[in-house]
């Protein structure tokens, strides 16, 4: 099926065919396209042409490692030597056509450098070799890596589900140290919430976000038993938790952004720049159903600018430090479209069984949240989780967060 899914798509757009290429690991979306555990040492290359069976060209002393692959990418296996010897059997395998189009790990001007993964030189010698243009894979890659099975988006729903209840007791255990005066700091709450990770079995490559003040408006910062600091009456916390279950190599994470504030009534400024955030955070939802319902393509960077507008217009542009969202799936960070037109301009496609994140966020790390006189610095993120699915988008994290949540009431 997914040999049938690439020809559909090199078809559909008049590509010659997918040519992908790895040297000791550097492409590792070749890889798995491929099929393959083991890549070897030296260069090896596979030839999907839109029409015909798969080409492998591989060195000749690592044949055994290239023996046992995918069965749908099963063809004939072409081995060299030496490097002219590689070019020559490119050349026999590759269209010799200037009006033919070559896919490869690449993107213009960088613009999508997470599939940015063959070097220049490899690309210049294909070009050579066949006289062929060599466009992006960008588009075949989400197809073919980031589209989620029915079973992957259930992993994902119950990682989602540990996620809230996780958040949840975070939450209560701030609230009662409050209620009775109990030092607590960053470093407490993100170790309880690791705690709440391995009681439900799960895993995670990063121990959670828990920060308060001006230590939240530093997007990726994180506690540690070293360095953290105390959460205080009066404070806004903001905690980032993501895990997935780990039954399965391709078992999907979760990923969410609460926001607090440590005390009864919230300041009005901080509860200003919430209401932005969540302001924002809704449009994206908004603007896919929208072009859902009407049948409408719609982009990464379109979303991302949609978003934008809402956090530029009430006047906190400058407190934008990163993009709107990212693919989700087996990793945190996937191989699909990100919801991107602040770090790289995404012009991937929203197509069905994607998952992304939408966080927007603000950060003032100068700005005075409560009259006190001190710079505290404020940092507000609202995450929830999303899957495209045919003509409809799935929120797959609710209930959203509406205000800035009161610890202490």
């Amino acid at each position: 099926m997914k040999l049938q899914t690439i020809r559909n798509y090199l078809r559909k757009h008049g590509i010659a065919g997918w040519l992908l290429y790895d040297f000791r690991g550097q492409n590792p979306i070749a890889a798995s396209v491929a099929g393959l555990q083991s890549t070897g040492t030296r260069r090896w290359f596979l030839w999907i042409p839109a029409e015909g069976e798969p080409h492998w060209l591989v060195h000749a002393i690592e044949q055994a490692a290239f023996s046992a692959v995918a069965p749908d990418m099963a063809g004939p296996q072409h081995y060299y030597v030496g490097w002219q010897e590689l070019e020559q059997q490119l050349r026999a395998i590759l269209p010799q056509s200037a009006s033919s189009q070559i896919a490869m790990e690449y993107s213009p001007h960088g613009a999508i450098p997470y599939v940015s993964n063959v070097d220049a030189g490899t690309m210049e010698m294909v070009r050579a070799n066949t006289g062929a243009a060599v466009v992006s894979s960008a588009d075949l890659v989400q197809l073919v890596q980031a589209v989620l099975t029915s079973r992957q988006m259930e992993t994902h729903r119950r990682a989602a589900a540990h996620m809230l209840a996780a958040k949840d007791a975070a939450f209560a255990f701030v609230a009662q140290a409050l209620r009775q005066q109990q030092e607590i700091t960053e470093f407490d709450v993100q170790q309880l919430l690791v705690r709440k990770f391995r009681a439900a079995d799960l895993t995670w490559d990063h121990d959670p976000i828990v920060a308060v003040n001006g230590n939240a408006a530093l997007p990726h910062y994180a506690p540690t038993s070293q360095q953290h600091s105390p959460i205080r009456r009066g404070d806004v916390l903001l905690i980032d938790l993501w895990a997935k279950e780990k039954n399965n190599p391709d078992d999907c994470y979760a990923d969410i952004t609460w926001t607090a504030y440590c005390g009864a009534d919230p300041p009005p400024t901080a509860s200003r720049v919430f209401a932005v955030v969540a302001q924002a955070r809704d449009t994206a939802v908004t603007v896919i159903r929208q072009a859902f319902e009407a049948g409408k393509t719609l982009h990464g960077y379109e979303v991302d600018d949609a978003v934008s507008a809402v956090i530029t217009d009430a006047g906190f542009g400058e407190g934008i430090l990163h993009r709107t969202g990212h693919s989700l799936g087996p990793t945190t960070h996937w191989n699909g479209v990100n919801i991107d037109n602040v770090e790289t301009q995404d012009r991937r496609s929203l197509i069905p069984g994607v998952m992304f994140t939408i966080e927007p966020g603000i950060y003032l790390p100068h700005l005075d949240f409560d009259d006190s006189g001190q710079t505290k610095g404020l940092g507000i993120r609202s995450e929830v989780n999303c899957i495209v699915h045919d003509g409809r988008l799935e929120v797959t994290t609710l209930p959203f967060q509406t205000e800035l949540t009161a610890l202490d009431r």
